[in-house]
This record gives structure tokens, sequence and C-alpha cells, in this order.
């Protein structure tokens, strides 16, 4: 994706993200969670990791398509998907604790962040065209 490095750079995060989660899930549980991992949770972590190769799929071949429309709408349900993320796990403090409610919004900022900055730069691109 030539046109945009923010968008290319969470689409390839994305993918990366979502094999892990999809094909060792077990591995990702073990690093945070101190308990045995319940079949049940380690089916939750895959489906979480086939969610997000599903969105960096997406963006990289919106972006390989050159339709500036399209890397936002994927960016855009990525950056939804991540914002009730961030919102679950600062809800989720009695259920999962301080450290898991700091690992699940520490880990979700960076592209959260990201995010926005594609769709500020987009946005910011679309406004100087129109003048």
């Amino acid at each position: 994706m030539a046109r945009s490095t923010a968008a290319t750079t969470v689409g390839w995060i994305r993918v990366g993200v979502g094999l892990l989660l999809a094909v060792a899930p077990g591995a990702f549980v073990r690093r945070f969670v101190d308990d045995a991992a319940s079949g049940s949770l380690i089916l939750f972590t895959r489906t979480v990791g086939v969610r997000d190769l599903a969105l960096g799929i997406g963006t990289l071949a919106a972006g390989r398509s050159g339709s500036t429309s399209e890397v936002e709408r994927w960016v855009r349900a990525g950056l939804i998907s991540d914002s009730l993320d961030l919102v679950t796990g600062l809800t989720s403090s009695k259920l999962i604790g301080r450290r898991g409610m700091a690992i699940a919004t520490i880990t979700v900022l960076p592209v959260l962040a990201l995010d926005g900055f594609e769709l500020s730069r987009s946005a910011d691109a679309a406004d100087r065209s129109d003048t």
C-alpha cells in the first residue's frame, strides 16, 4: 500500500497479531493469564485473532486497490473494533484485575493512535483537494 504508511502499518500489525492469536492462542494466553487457560478462553482468543486477521487483510487489500475511500472504510472498522476493545478492557477490571485491565488498555492504544492518525491525515488530504 503505497498511499498510506499508517494504514499499511496497522494492516500488518493486525495480520501479525491475528495470526498469532488464531494459530497459537495458548502461547499468548499463558503470557498474560496466571491460571490454566480454559478451552473457552482459547476459543475466544482464537476468534479475536480471526477478527484482527480479517481486518488486517481487508486494510492491506484496500490499500493495494488504490481507493482512498476503501482504506478509510477498513481503518474505521478497525477503529470501531479497537475502541470497543478499549472500553471493554477499561470496564472489566473487576473481572480481569488491574494488571489485565492495564494490558488490555496498553496493547490497543498504539493501534488506536495509528487509526486516528490515518483518518485525520485522510481528512486533511480531502480538505486540501476541495480547495
